[in-house]
């Protein structure tokens, strides 16, 4: 399984979570976990996501996700699980 690590950050409103889990349905992108926290008027999401049946290469998987992010004024970024895993070891 090829885990990717989904963030997502901006002021949150309807459609947001919409947006994100079409592009994922779209592009046959499983998601694993999925986290959420609003805090006030934003809204800060990180997801699991399992990208083995995703049938372009990560370029364009962020470059979707940045896509998606501009038209609902989010910040969305992906990582394979094993850069964001050494990045945040102990």
């Amino acid at each position: 399984m090829s885990k990717t690590i989904v963030t997502l950050v901006g002021k949150d409103h309807v459609g947001i979570i919409a947006a994100v889990c079409n592009f994922f349905a779209d592009n046959n992108i499983n998601i694993l976990d999925i986290k959420q926290t609003t805090v006030g008027d934003y809204i800060n999401m990180m997801m699991i996501v399992d990208t083995d049946k995703y049938e372009k290469t990560f370029a364009e998987l962020t470059e979707g996700l940045k896509t998606v992010g501009e038209k609902v004024g989010c910040i969305i970024q992906a990582q394979h699980e094993d850069i964001f895993n050494m990045m945040h070891r102990i």
